[in-house]
């Protein structure tokens, strides 16, 4: 990181941890509040800060008031999307479908308001087999598909709501595919909606520590999720069942990560003094951003295509060009019925790439940019 920029991320951290610990502002000396700004936004956490930055002098009132329009305007997105998430389970529990709420929808919880827990989504898995009467209830309700992918189909509606309907969570093809076999044994049905399912506390953690690592994995990720785990382990430490969690994670291959990130977590927001190794992690955590970095993703894949580079970018392109069968019939559902037509779709895609020039020429153009020592 940055040497000129270490004074605002320390003052980022030290005010994460007294918000999310519920103490008072710390003081403010030096500290460059417009690039604090676009640290917190890059992070996604200005609304688990706002409530001390704006008990905090020294800070000009302008950039305050853009502290708080930023934060208005999550309030708004998440009445909406409070208001549409509501509407969504009910018709889900009329058709009788299990449903099961994941990532922010369960940690925002944690938060000493959930207001402070920004999200861009509705995480939601649900029984597969559900899946047409799903896409006619998203119709129906006004939402539009925006993505099928290979274990989930994404639906936005104007302006703020977007839901994300896993079938599974994590897709088989990709090299880090945790299994969670007992996922809907393991939760519990609703008191009041039997086609509610809390998920177990075990696998929310678990189901954390993946998604963390998933992202660390391939593009980076932000100190956010840092926070959801600080918290949700400083509440729910003693109801765990750590064995079963360790077998899960070594099994995994992340225990060591697990382990690492929650060391850095609760010496970050218990205010302790780092080793270097945490510093060193800290350091990737800040650098990347919430979900972290396109460029880093599109990097690390292609080194691990193997041989050299530019034999890698090769294969990248004509895996981008002609996806796999598999990823091919998630994209579009008309070929588990009809696979002849399989040869229709890969040129469907070429013309849908040349109607897009501006975006295909831009990932065209980021390949050919990635160097060896990159």
């Amino acid at each position: 990181m940055s040497e000129a920029r270490k004074k605002e991320v320390s003052f980022l951290i030290e005010l994460l941890s007294r918000s999310l610990n519920e103490k008072e502002p710390p003081a403010a000396e030096g500290v460059d509040f417009s690039f604090l700004l676009t640290l917190a936004k890059k992070h996604q956490v200005y609304n688990i800060i706002f409530p001390l930055i704006s008990e905090t002098d020294g800070i000009d009132a302008q950039l305050k008031q853009e502290f708080r329009n930023y934060s208005l305007s999550e309030l708004k997105r998440m009445l909406v999307m409070n208001d549409e998430r509501e509407r969504i389970f009910s018709a889900l529990s009329e058709k009788g479908i299990r449903f099961m709420p994941l990532k922010g929808l369960i940690l925002k919880a944690y938060y000493p308001k959930e207001s402070m827990r920004q999200m861009s989504d509705n995480d939601i898995l649900y029984d597969a087999e559900n899946r047409d009467a799903v896409a006619r209830i998203m119709k129906e309700n006004g939402y539009k598909p925006t993505a099928t992918g290979e274990n989930s189909d994404d639906y936005h509606k104007p302006p703020f709501s977007t839901f994300e309907f896993h079938r599974t969570l994590f897709f088989e093809e990709h090299d880090f595919c945790p299994r969670f076999d007992n996922l809907w044994e393991n939760a519990s049905p609703d008191d009041d909606n039997p086609c509610l399912y809390h998920m177990g506390l075990n696998d929310v953690y678990i189901y954390n520590v993946c998604h963390m690592y998933k992202h660390y994995s391939t593009a980076g990720c932000g100190i956010r999720f840092l926070a959801d785990n600080y918290l949700f382990l400083k509440k729910e430490s003693g109801r765990l069942d750590y064995e079963y969690i360790s077998s899960r994670l070594s099994e995994y291959g992340i225990a060591d990560f697990e382990r690492e990130t929650r060391k850095l977590a609760f010496k970050l927001f218990d205010g302790e003094e780092l080793t270097e190794n945490d510093e060193k992690l800290l350091e990737v955590f800040i650098n990347f951003g919430i979900f972290g970095s396109g460029k880093i993703k599109l990097t690390r894949e292609l080194e691990g295509m193997g041989g050299s580079l530019e034999s890698a970018k090769k294969q990248y392109l004509l895996k981008r060009l002609f996806p796999p069968v598999k990823k091919m019939k998630a994209d579009y559902r008309v070929l588990e019925k009809r696979p002849y037509l399989l040869p229709v779709y890969y040129i469907y895609r070429l013309f849908k790439g040349a109607a897009n020039p501006e975006k295909t020429l831009g990932e065209v153009k980021d390949i050919r940019n990635i160097k060896n020592e990159e």
